[in-house]
Parts: C-alpha cells; sequence; structure tokens
C-alpha cells in the first residue's frame, strides 16, 4: 500500500481533481503495458520451456514430404508419408564421432553437447558404478520395473532398481528410469505410471522417465492384440501422469514401433529415445536419445550393455 495522503484545505481540492484522473489514467496505461509485457514475456518463456532440453535447432516437416524407411539392415526400403509439423531430424551425421573412451558423441557446430550413457536392468547383474563412472560414462537410466507378459499382467520391481539406483547415484552418475510396459489399456499404463512413481519418489532424478512398451516376439502376449490407437493413447497417459508430478516423460522404441505402430502426430510434443543400431541414427524426426548398441562393453559391467548418447540438456 502506499503512502496516506493528507489534505491540506479547499485551494488544493481544484488541482486533485485534476490530478487523479491523470494519474488514473497513468496508472491504467502502465498497468496494460506491463500486462502485455508480463503477458508476452510468460508466453516466450512457455515456448523457451517447450524446447528447452534441444540444443540443436530442429525445423518441421513441409507438405508431400516422403521418408524411405528401412526398418532393418536387410529388409527393402518403402516410401512413407511424412507428417507435417513434426519437427525433423537435425543432427549431421559428420558431428557423431567416437571419443576417446570409445562412445559415441556429437559435436554441434564444433561444440561437444552430448553426454554418454548406459541403460541397465537386473540383467547386469552387479555393477561398479565406480568403475562405470572412471570409464567415462555420465548418466545411467536404470529399469524401476516392469509389467508382466502373462494374462495378469502383474506389476513388479526390477530386484536390482534400488542396488543400481544408488550406486550409480554415489558414483556421481545423473540417473533416469525405464519402465517395461506391457499396457493394453489406457488404465493399465495410468496403473504402470503411478507405480513408477512411487518407485522413485525417493530419489533424485536428472534424466527422464521413460515408457518402453515393446513386443514379446518368443510366445503369445498379452500385448498381441493392442492397435496402434491404444498404443498411442497408452503412452500419452502414462507422459502425462509422469509429467503431472514434475518429471520429464520420454517414449522408447525402435524405428518399426515409431513409424508403424505409433501414431506419431498426436506424440507431437513427446521427446523419443530412439533405438537404432547403425552407424548413424536413420530416424527422420527428431529425437534426445539414441541407443546405438545392445552389446557395449564397460568396465564395471560383466555383461553386454546397452549404449547411448543423449544429445538433450536434461
Amino acid at each position: 500500500m502506499g503512502k496516506p495522503v493528507h489534505h491540506k484545505g479547499r485551494k488544493k481540492l481544484k488541482k486533485r481533481y485534476i490530478i487523479v484522473p491523470l494519474a488514473i489514467l497513468l496508472v491504467i496505461a502502465i498497468g496494460t503495458g506491463g500486462l502485455i509485457f508480463f503477458y508476452k514475456n510468460r508466453n516466450t518463456q512457455a515456448n523457451d520451456n517447450e524446447n528447452s532440453h534441444s540444443q540443436v535447432a530442429t525445423d518441421s516437416v513441409q507438405k508431400d514430404e516422403k521418408i524411405l524407411v528401412r526398418t532393418e539392415a536387410d529388409a527393402e526400403p518403402v516410401y512413407i508419408n511424412a507428417i507435417e509439423g513434426m519437427p525433423r531430424n537435425s543432427y549431421n551425421d559428420d558431428g557423431f564421432y567416437t571419443d576417446e573412451n570409445g562412445f559415441i558423441a556429437y559435436k554441434q557446430n564444433g561444440k561437444e553437447i552430448s553426454t554418454v550413457g548406459v541403460d541397465v536392468s537386473y540383467v547386469q547383474g552387479d555393477i561398479d558404478w565406480q568403475a562405470v563412472k572412471a570409464a567415462g560414462v555420465d548418466f545411467a537410466i536404470i529399469r524401476c520395473g516392469g509389467r508382466g507378459y502373462g494374462e495378469k499382467g502383474i506389476l513388479y520391481t526390477d530386484e536390482k532398481f534400488k542396488q543400481n539406483i544408488e550406486g550409480a547415484t554415489d558414483a556421481g552418475l545423473d540417473v533416469g528410469v525405464y519402465f517395461y510396459s506391457q499396457a493394453v489399456s489406457v488404465e493399465e499404463a495410468e496403473e504402470e505410471a503411478q507405480y513408477t512413481l512411487e518407485l522413485i519418489s525417493d530419489y533424485k532424478l536428472k534424466y527422464p522417465v521413460v515408457f518402453d512398451w515393446e513386443h514379446y516376439e518368443l510366445d503369445d502376449a498379452r500385448t498381441d492384440n493392442v492397435d496402434r490407437d491404444t498404443l498411442t493413447q497408452i503412452a500419452l497417459k502414462y507422459c502425462d501422469v509422469v509429467q503431472k508430478s514434475g518429471y520429464t516423460p520420454v517414449v522408447y522404441a525402435n524405428r518399426s514401433l515409431l513409424y508403424f505402430e505409433y501414431d506419431l502426430a498426436k506424440l507431437i510434443n513427446t521427446e523419443i529415445w530412439l533405438a537404432s543400431y547403425e552407424d548413424n541414427p536413420d530416424y527422420y524426426y527428431d529425437f534426445g536419445i539414441w541407443q546405438y548398441s545392445t552389446e557395449g562393453k564397460v568396465d564395471g559391467i560383466k555383461s553386454d550393455v546397452d549404449l547411448n548418447v543423449c544429445m538433450y540438456a536434461y
């Protein structure tokens, strides 16, 4: 509140009647301008936040673009319609290189912008995370849990989750998590997201919370009959619940899932972790993390491990 005004007699009343309207108009003008500035500033910040993780300027797909798709190395290529307005992959293949530790890294305009990562589960057994850090690894995305393949689809916690996330954090690595989904409905996706949030509530995550839905190829699986729209809605629900709890959601998938089984137009605002095992990431749209090997060798990990390069600033 402002300082109170004291009036000293009738001689000042006329001047007061002139000054007050002028003051009110000035306040309205300043206030309106301030509101406009505040509104514009909020919108600018909101737009910046939408792209806050990306360090590489991306353009958007234009009308009538075609994508030459080869989902497997030995598969016949096919053309599909690109989705107008989707952010395009703008990485320069020449920017990817092998660093001094033997990991793939990425430079943008000569500047190193990438980080090196592994993703692990109980399969890797006991891990010496201090050795992993010393080997040049920056981050770990750790499986926190999943859902079973059978009809009941029972939720479970990865048996090495606690050991891995605490060991990686103590060693100085940044961490994220992934959940291995076998959801067949939006309701199950929400259940999986809530289960994930319970598992990670005691830990500080710098990297994303990842939705990893995959086909089970070896036998009949509960997910065999999930159609495109249902799968897309499942992913959106998981990501929405995670995002509303303050985490960054990401969808992990290979090109086949992304091009042919997700409705990517509905995932336009969802970050992607791409699985593609080639010299360069052959994917038409934007992504933040590239899993480029499932047969990596890293000091401190006895078995093969997935290797990743991340170009986003988490």
